[in-house]
């Protein structure tokens, strides 16, 4: 596998996370509740749902930010990676180098989704949560 090939594996990982973060938090938008209009107001729950899914939301991005700066450190530990598979000497060094990048992308892309998974299932308790004690 080449270098090349290791970024697009990543970059792709990356905009997966990225894009499941996003369809996450539109469905959970699409589910705001809207204070009625009608005589007599909201019902007496939707203030306390709101309240609570903002700090759901707010959770949510700092998760979300948190995970961006892992994606963004490990990025940068791959080009100093690869950097220095660059500046082999002998070809034993570079397939060395290019052996230890191959296994940390896979290993990058093997957390990145058993993270994902973890924080789809706390979301997911979360809103039940949410929506049972509204």
């Amino acid at each position: 596998m080449t270098p090349d090939q290791m970024f697009e594996s990543f970059r792709k990982a990356s905009m997966s996370s990225l894009q499941l973060q996003q369809e996450v938090f539109k469905q959970f938008s699409q589910q705001w509740p809207m204070p009625a209009t009608a005589p007599g107001g909201a019902p007496e729950w939707v203030p306390q749902f709101q309240k609570r899914w903002a700090e759901f939301a707010s959770d949510s991005l700092t998760r979300s930010r948190e995970s961006l700066e892992t994606m963004y450190k490990l990025a940068l530990e791959m080009v100093a990676l690869t950097s220095r598979v660059y500046e082999s000497k002998t070809p034993e060094e570079y397939r060395a180098g290019v052996e230890e990048a191959r296994i940390k992308v896979f290993d990058t892309i093997k957390d990145q989704s058993d993270t994902q998974l973890r924080e789809f299932q706390k979301t997911a308790e979360k809103w039940f949560d949410v929506f049972n004690k509204a």
